[in-house]
């Protein structure tokens, strides 16, 4: 089963903000895509349609696509819903409002945050560029 797709805000203790976007499945984690300005319902789409599925595809060409994301206004916004509705290969899982301790992504970005921090022991990165 493929449970992709769900947006990341990722802080780090250095006050150094990037907005990502990724996915996981139980193969593994997938691809990550910069989220550039402000998210919105129409970026969200976008991405859906032009990362997600693409990518998804590369592992999984003849599946379909069960989508969890949580219950944000942009995921939830019209432009995204109806892109959804007509996909029929992406189907997108019924999941209870915060519930942030069912979501498997978090212990992927908690993963994330510890290698960083390996990384960049003394010397944080500067901008989002070095990060």
């Amino acid at each position: 089963m493929l449970q992709p797709a769900v947006y990341v805000y990722l802080q780090t203790q250095w006050s150094l903000s990037v907005h990502r976007w990724g996915w996981v499945s139980h193969e593994g984690a997938g691809i990550l895509h910069l989220i550039e300005g402000h998210l919105d319902g129409l970026q969200d789409q976008y991405i859906l349609q032009n990362v997600m599925v693409p990518s998804v595809r590369l592992l999984y060409p003849d599946y379909i696509i069960h989508l969890q994301q949580d219950h944000s206004s942009i995921h939830d916004s019209r432009v995204v819903q109806e892109w959804l509705w007509q996909q029929a290969d992406v189907e997108l899982l019924d999941w209870p409002p915060r519930a942030p301790d069912m979501n498997h992504i978090e212990n992927m970005w908690s993963e994330v945050k510890r290698a960083m921090q390996e990384t960049w022991p003394v010397l944080p990165p500067r901008n989002s560029d070095e990060l």
